[in-house]
């Protein structure tokens, strides 16, 4: 098995040793002299600049910018290194912020680090950054353990066993759902989003938040400039949750910075919001509304960078569409990819990752 990379590397985030602009051809990442192994890795997470990898060992590795301690040691590292602090936890989910970080153990726990200028975190606001990965303690009344976070540019939100959801960071443009009377100054750096419950997918964008209950129901809230809510952009901003979607058969809801994503189970996904780099897949007459995309098919994994789109189909074919500029789309040049077209061709792909600029691909 390899792991490839392309697409952003001027912080050295795609783990090749060296900083670069761009990388607009699929690489080879070479793990000689690590103790990472490609077999092991099962998720991938990227920021402005820097990178996590998990593996199904619970360990995470990191590489790229350390500006505000995002890494989690005690400088930029052009090469995958281990978060050692972390090593004890057994992580099994990861995401990436900006500048900020954030992974969920087993058990339960949650652990952040990097810039908490926005307390995006969820630590105290006296904390402006932290290069050592930090429990977050929260009261039992808020939740008594966590599954799942998403970072976005400024706030995250968080998935709690019970199926509720927690935010923290700047509510500034409605991203946090939780109305009018939020306060960036507020003492506490943490809410719960009210009267939701059976969560069971979530990821935050730009400015905004989506979530997918249980029962098919898509909902989401903050930034509307460009239709990512999935209604009207005349409705610029909700600072509350909005029904946008409804379809029993989705599992599983993504952000983009200004797009946003569903994946069904029989493997169809549905786009809407921004459509000026093709982020959508496809002509759109109404880009708010929530559209399947007519020429993917099969799809087992779907991942979100800030604009562009990478998906994993059940025979191992990837797709790639959307902003190109760094290279990100993986096609060779930098031209915008307006529809998903499919790169590393005569390979068969087992998981593929899109980080904010820059992409991933295990290969068997």
């Amino acid at each position: 098995m390899s792991l490839y990379c392309w697409g952003a590397n001027s912080h050295g985030q795609l783990g090749l040793g060296h900083k670069s602009e761009a990388e607009p051809k699929p690489k080879e990442v070479s793990l000689k002299g690590s103790d990472l192994n490609v077999k092991d890795i099962v998720s991938i997470a990227g920021g402005a600049g820097h990178t996590l990898i998990l593996t199904n060992k619970g360990y995470v590795y990191c590489c790229g910018w350390n500006s505000k301690g995002q890494l989690g040691l005690s400088d930029d590292t052009l090469k995958l290194t281990q978060i050692e602090i972390l090593k004890e936890f057994h992580i099994v989910q990861i995401s990436c912020g900006w500048d900020f970080s954030a992974a969920v153990s087993e058990c339960g726990k949650q652990f952040v680090w990097g810039n908490n200028q926005y307390t995006q975190l969820g630590l105290s606001k006296s904390i402006t950054c932290t290069g050592i990965p930090s429990r977050l303690q929260v009261s039992q009344k808020l939740a008594s353990g966590f599954h799942h976070v998403s970072c976005g540019l400024r706030h995250s939100a968080m998935i709690t066993r019970d199926g509720g959801l927690l935010v923290a960071g700047t509510g500034a443009k409605g991203q946090l759902g939780i109305g009018h009377n939020f306060d960036d100054n507020n003492y506490l750096s943490i809410s719960k989003v009210p009267d939701l419950e059976n969560v069971i997918s979530a990821d935050s964008g730009q400015n905004h938040t989506v979530v997918l209950r249980d029962n098919g129901i898509v909902l989401s809230w903050g930034e509307n400039k460009y239709g990512q809510l999935g209604v009207d952009p005349t409705v610029a901003n909700s600072f509350v949750p909005l029904e946008v979607f409804n379809n029993e058969g989705l599992k599983s809801v993504h952000a983009g910075w200004t797009h946003t994503a569903g994946l069904t189970k029989n493997g169809e996904v549905f786009t809407w919001g921004r459509n000026n780099f093709g982020q959508l897949g496809a002509e759109r007459e109404v880009p708010y509304k929530p559209t399947r995309i007519p020429t993917l098919k099969s799809v087992v994994q779907l991942s979100l960078g800030s604009e562009h789109n990478l998906a994993v189909t059940s025979d191992g074919k990837l797709y790639s569409w959307g902003w190109n500029e760094h290279g990100s789309c993986g096609t060779g040049d930098k031209k915008d990819v307006k529809v998903p077209t499919q790169i590393l061709v005569n390979k068969r792909v087992k998981y593929a990752f899109a980080c904010t600029g820059s992409s991933f691909a295990v290969v068997e």
